[in-house]
């Protein structure tokens, strides 16, 4: 992956001026960079992953950057971490006044949301700042920043990460009819409004327990959401390493006329932020579902289908789905009576699932790869865990700002920790904890280029496992693909894209020549 020089500036203005690019095809992975090198140790780890670990758990979590959870982390260890404390454990003043408005002036005070009122009166300094007085982390804020495709590339500002602030939240003229685009400053004035809470960040005392994960397994400090913007975009990336795309994609933008900072598609067709699943169960609050890219154009493979042709058993984990499995079965099965909308974010949420959007979907609903989360602790307890298997959350507990507090998810994710940790599955079990996005909340370091499309900002990431090297902080520049580049190295596949062929498979965090460890949870 290429690092924000003078090429990538002059690579994004284009892709800005132009509404990004078309995707490769599918011989794109061929011409890739090889993810893994020769040395003996690389043949050492791929061995032990093939001999040591049979089951990859992925626990993927919700809107949170790598600054905002663990920015403040000291290393039990005393190993470096690329956050935001110099030497003496102060926040650097590199970050003094970084935050600017769309015309490039530097703010003095940082602007609060006028929607959370235990924000002081009094201006706080346009620098990161301890968020936990404002927004604790065990209470859950109506504070949701901005973050979908656009907007977050402008967030990101060629590298420099200086208009997060800026483009934080909704504008007051977004629905407005103010006539065709302009493009630049002035749009992104239009259609925002600042909110500095989104360079606040949480401490050790905060969060504890991921903390405490940190210090005994493996923490990634350069791990980046795979797709700039929201939730579908990256979940696809997470299964398949590519977005959808539509042959003749619908104009609107995901909520009726929507800001071209916030548009549903690009130019070519790529799928760039949330919409509703056209396959059932679908949801209220993200526009109409005619804004789905159709299903059947979607032929490129993604991880399901390449697991189910190898008859390696998998799931899809999600909360909720026990309340909408009935309709969903119906539907597969061919019922007439199929439809079911869920209504709120404390139920399942569809547009979180990428399997939904392929024309799999329904056979993995009647063959019992979509299953609930209470069914993950079920297999745990019933020796029927399969090989690979994504858990997601719903609202209540995916750290979802305006959804749900960050220790509500920071409890639900370690109580599924200490299932398996108490099951027969633990010393041959690898977890992977991350997010699908940053949320729109601020991170210092740049994201590297993939291509017109990612990567974005960077979000917390930990390996646990009995194999993980204890206090190791993971260097190695990655994305959200990595994910699927560890499961094809563990099974022996071929990648399924581009992103996935080049992306590192995680693998230095681990250790086979140790003894497996017992669960250190804290």
């Amino acid at each position: 992956m290429a690092t924000f020089k003078q090429g990538r500036r002059r690579f994004l203005r284009s892709a800005a001026a132009t509404g990004g690019i078309a995707l490769l095809g599918g011989s794109q992975a061929s011409t890739a960079a090889p993810r893994t090198g020769t040395s003996a140790r690389d043949g050492q780890q791929l061995a032990g992953l093939r001999e040591r670990i049979d089951h990859i758990i992925v626990i993927y979590q919700e809107n949170r950057s790598f600054d905002h959870y663990f920015g403040a982390y000291r290393s039990a260890s005393g190993a470096p971490v690329a956050g935001l404390l110099d030497a003496n454990g102060r926040i650097d003043a590199r970050f003094d006044g970084l935050q600017r408005n769309a015309f490039g002036a530097a703010y003095k005070y940082l602007p609060m949301p006028y929607r959370v009122a235990a924000f002081p009166h009094r201006p706080l300094p346009n620098r990161p700042f301890h968020l936990a007085p404002y927004i604790p982390p065990d209470d859950n804020l109506p504070y949701d920043p901005m973050h979908q495709f656009f907007r977050m590339g402008a967030q990101i500002n060629l590298g420099r990460m200086d208009r997060f602030v800026a483009l934080a939240a909704a504008g007051r003229h977004d629905f407005l009819d103010t006539g065709p685009a302009r493009g630049g400053a002035v749009d992104e004035l239009a259609t925002s409004t600042p909110s500095g809470a989104v360079v606040g960040f949480y401490t050790r005392e905060d969060l504890p327990r991921y903390h405490r994960l940190a210090d005994e397994y493996v923490l990634l400090d350069h791990f980046f959401q795979a797709m700039t913007g929201g939730s579908t975009g990256n979940a696809l990336y997470l299964v398949a390493a590519r977005p959808c795309r539509a042959s003749n994609p619908p104009q609107a933008g995901s909520h009726g006329r929507f800001p071209p900072l916030d548009l549903a598609y690009d130019r070519h067709g790529i799928l760039v932020n949330d919409v509703p699943p056209v396959q059932g169960p679908t949801e209220t609050f993200l526009g109409p579902i005619e804004l789905c890219p159709p299903p059947e154009e979607q032929a490129h493979p993604h991880i399901g289908t390449r697991l189910d042709g190898a008859g390696i058993p998998w799931a899809w984990y999600g909360e909720g789905w026990a309340e909408v499995k009935s309709w969903a079965l119906m539907r597969a099965r061919g019922s007439a009576d199929s439809s079911v909308v869920v209504d709120s974010t404390e139920s399942y949420l569809p547009h979180h699932n990428p399997f939904q959007y392929f024309p799999s979907w329904f056979d993995h609903v009647k063959r019992g790869r979509i299953r609930d989360s209470d069914d993950f602790l079920e297999d745990l307890r019933g020796g029927r865990l399969p090989q690979v298997a994504f858990v997601k959350a719903t609202g209540s507990h995916d750290e979802h700002p305006a959804n749900s507090a960050p220790r509500w998810g920071e409890h639900w994710v370690m109580s599924l920790l200490e299932a398996l940790g108490a099951s027969r599955y633990w010393s041959r079990s690898l977890v992977v904890i991350t997010y699908d996005e940053g949320g729109g909340y601020w991170d210092h370091v740049a994201p590297p280029v993939r291509d017109a499309y990612g990567c974005g900002t960077r979000i917390p990431a930990l390996l646990v496992s009995p194999w993980a090297r204890r206090g190791y902080v993971d260097h190695r520049t990655t994305d959200t693909t990595a994910i699927l580049a560890l499961i094809e190295a563990r099974f022996g596949f071929a990648p399924l894209a581009a992103a996935d062929a080049a992306a590192y498979n995680l693998l230095d965090g681990l250790d086979f020549s140790q003894q497996g460890r017992p669960p250190a949870f804290g």
